[in-house]
């Protein structure tokens, strides 16, 4: 992680490269309350670098079996700050998934596909299964039960 973050700050050449040893082939991860893949964070890192932003890894605390806690914070161009805190998993010393978390289990943002608090005893589960579990799994559509 370090030193992705020291070529991400000298725009380095070799990021792409650090991506990919960093990162499984089959990542999976939510951020903002939207599913992301690789690909789809690979251009998340590509456009925030781009607009000149400097990065600093400001924890990365283990958190569980395979788990971390990790926050990054960026500085851009004009010295404005924002924060980042992720909770990501490991496997075979690679990120496998990652979810914005702020230090509780139910941290994720809701939104219109339900991803977010009504989930939050899911999502440890949700990190540790791979991108073909993932696809493997049938969508069944949500039902309702109220009682009187």
């Amino acid at each position: 992680m370090r030193s992705y973050i020291a070529a991400w700050n000298k725009n380095d050449l070799k990021l792409d490269v650090l991506f990919d040893e960093l990162h499984q082939q089959d990542f999976h991860g939510i951020h903002e309350g939207k599913k992301v893949n690789r690909s789809e964070l690979k251009q998340m890192h590509t456009d925030l670098q781009s607009q000149g932003n400097q990065c600093r890894l400001v924890h990365f605390r283990k958190a569980g079996a395979c788990a971390y806690d990790m926050k990054l914070t960026f500085i851009d161009k004009e010295g404005g700050k924002f924060s980042i805190r992720k909770l990501i998993t490991v496997e075979d010393d690679k990120i496998g998934g990652s979810i914005d978390y702020n230090g509780t289990i139910a941290s994720t943002k809701p939104n219109e596909k339900g991803y977010g608090l009504s989930y939050h005893w899911h999502l440890p589960v949700f990190l540790l299964m791979s991108g073909e579990e993932i696809a493997r799994q049938e969508r069944v559509p949500r039902t309702w039960h109220y009682v009187k």
